[in-house]
């Protein structure tokens, strides 16, 4: 089953926001299931998130602010405001719609999350058109990331008696860093991330002003941090981390993916430049995450997540497309 609804559809321009998240993305890769995927298939039939569903892995602080400030909160995570207090990729002369209207879209990415982890369980296999949002902490959003749906979905399930143990397997360009840290004492939830060895958000100080370890920095479970020089090892790395996770953790009852499509050769954010695997490569991975869970009978859920610019859709769609025959 595949999760999707209009709402998932925010325009980041039409608020005034000039980071190059593109609708296209999703919209792409949802005319090629329209056109590909049987419409019983594709479920747009679901609420947004709660608030309530929030406290699973966010604080009463936190949950109070996106209640009482949202534009605020919305400010803080996309970055739009820079160390001199100047606007950054943002101009609020352009925008048609607040910022507060971001949230409600993002809590229907986050409830597809949910539905998505629901549905696999049942099937084997579903994938949200949307969530991901792994750099998000417990007391706030950050990385174009609000909330963490990763964890709130996982605990979900687990509240529900669906699932006790849980993987969450992030390819991501970026470190699963807000998945790390709310999950560091959780034994149920296993976290594996590959991601860029250098640059955001591991280019900032590792420990503050009193000695303590950044929040960004805590390890998930298993680390495979990727080099620019090592990117022609990338492929061989996800393979012995999904060996490790296999021989060193709990069985999954559930596979989280969080499908990033940055590592993408042609995506277009900065950031995420120092991972670039070509359209093939980023074939392999996503077949060998998908055969290996499927082999071990594990079903999975995937997320998008990261993917940015004019070719984001792309690895998604060839995806799909080598799997179609299996999961139509």
């Amino acid at each position: 089953m595949f999760y999707y609804q209009d709402q998932y559809m925010m325009s980041l321009r039409t608020h005034g926001i000039e980071v190059p998240i593109r609708n296209e993305k999703i919209g792409n890769f949802f005319k090629f299931l329209k056109s590909h995927v049987k419409s019983k298939n594709i479920d747009s039939n679901y609420s947004k998130l709660s608030y309530n569903s929030l406290k699973l892995c966010h604080s009463n602080r936190f949950i109070q602010a996106l209640i009482d400030s949202p534009e605020q909160e919305i400010i803080k995570t996309f970055e739009l405001i820079n160390e001199k207090g100047e606007f950054h990729r943002y101009n609020p002369k352009n925008a048609q719609k607040p910022l507060s209207n971001l949230v409600e879209s993002i809590f229907y990415r986050a409830q597809g999350t949910i539905e998505a982890c629901t549905n696999a369980l049942q099937t084997g296999f579903s994938y949200n058109l949307a969530g991901g949002m792994h750099h998000a902490m417990k007391d706030e959003g950050r990385g174009f990331c609000l909330i963490n749906d990763l964890v709130i979905a996982a605990r979900e399930i687990q509240n529900n008696n669906l699932a006790k143990h849980i993987w969450i397997i992030d390819v991501d360009a970026h470190k699963g860093d807000g998945t790390a840290a709310l999950t560091k004492n959780d034994k149920s939830i296993s976290t594996l991330s590959i991601h860029m060895g250098s640059g955001w958000p591991l280019d900032s100080k590792k420990f503050d002003s009193n000695g303590n370890l950044n929040p960004w920095f805590i390890p998930s479970d298993i680390d495979i941090p990727i080099e620019e020089y090592e990117n022609h090892l990338y492929l061989k790395r996800l393979e012995e981390g999904l060996s490790k996770l296999e021989s060193n953790f709990p069985k999954a009852d559930l596979a989280i993916v969080v499908q990033g499509s940055d590592p993408y050769d042609k995506d277009q954010l900065e950031s995420a430049n120092l991972l670039r695997q070509n359209s093939e490569s980023m074939l392999k991975r996503d077949l060998m995450v998908y055969n290996f869970l499927k082999q071990n009978n594990i079903p999975q859920a995937y997320v998008m997540s990261g993917g940015y610019g004019d070719y984001a859709h792309e690895p998604y769609i060839n995806f799909i497309k080598s799997i179609l025959h299996e999961i139509n």
